[in-house]
């Protein structure tokens, strides 16, 4: 019997497809529920090909959770706005990075099973954020810590500010591309309306900025 055209992909593109199809039945069903034999049939090969292809299904979750994000890396969008401290800027970039992003069915599948990831405290989202690459949790942790100390922002703990920002943006991405529910903005004024919100709580009056300043000196020493 002659085998179809797809049975004589490279490797290479067989991964692709491999890993796609993981991709979305990890998102649908999560990581337990999922089986390589759904994975292969899903591409249309053998269980025995996906695992010389990856090995085992932990090793296409790892993957997948290794390169998340990485086709557009948050790292450009905050580069402009970090080197003007532009704080509207660098924190409505942020919000509609992932806004943006989690509004493509790709990146929603990504974000659907960090969801789970997070819930079932495995290790998808452990990996996904040690990359660089991915959510730039780090730079924008050192741009606010900078802006704590410049007495631009209130004198607080600043990885407590990122955890809180990081949170809300990512129930709003859950209400707006994930459960639909809010089509009565656009990503564009709800990045802006999240950033101002939130800057609104955290930045401080041009006249209380002086003291503030000092405190923060006084902290750090």
């Amino acid at each position: 019997m002659k085998k179809k055209n797809s049975e004589r992909l490279p490797s290479r593109e067989r991964k692709i497809q491999v890993l796609n199809a993981a991709r979305s039945l990890f998102a649908k069903q999560g990581y337990n529920k999922t089986t390589l034999d759904e994975i292969a049939r899903q591409v249309g090969i053998s269980r025995p090909r996906v695992i010389q292809l990856f090995g085992s299904k932990l090793k296409i979750y790892e993957t997948i959770a290794q390169t998340a994000y990485t086709s557009h890396p948050l790292d450009k969008d905050l580069e402009d706005p970090i080197k003007r401290k532009d704080d509207f800027g660098v924190f409505q970039a942020f919000a509609a990075h992932i806004l943006f992003h989690t509004a493509k069915k790709a990146d929603r599948e990504i974000f659907k099973i960090l969801m789970y990831a997070t819930l079932k405290e495995d290790t998808f989202h452990q990996i996904h954020y040690k990359k660089k690459d991915t959510l730039m949790i780090s730079r924008l942790a050192d741009y606010v810590r900078a802006r704590i100390a410049d007495g631009a922002f209130r004198q607080m703990d600043y990885r407590t500010v990122i955890y809180a920002y990081q949170a809300m943006i990512s129930n709003i991405a859950m209400y707006k591309n994930v459960l639909q529910g809010m089509k009565f903005i656009t990503i564009e004024k709800l990045s802006r309306d999240c950033a101002r919100i939130f800057l609104d709580g955290l930045a401080i009056a041009p006249e209380k900025k002086d003291a503030a300043r000092a405190e923060a000196k006084e902290v750090i020493k």
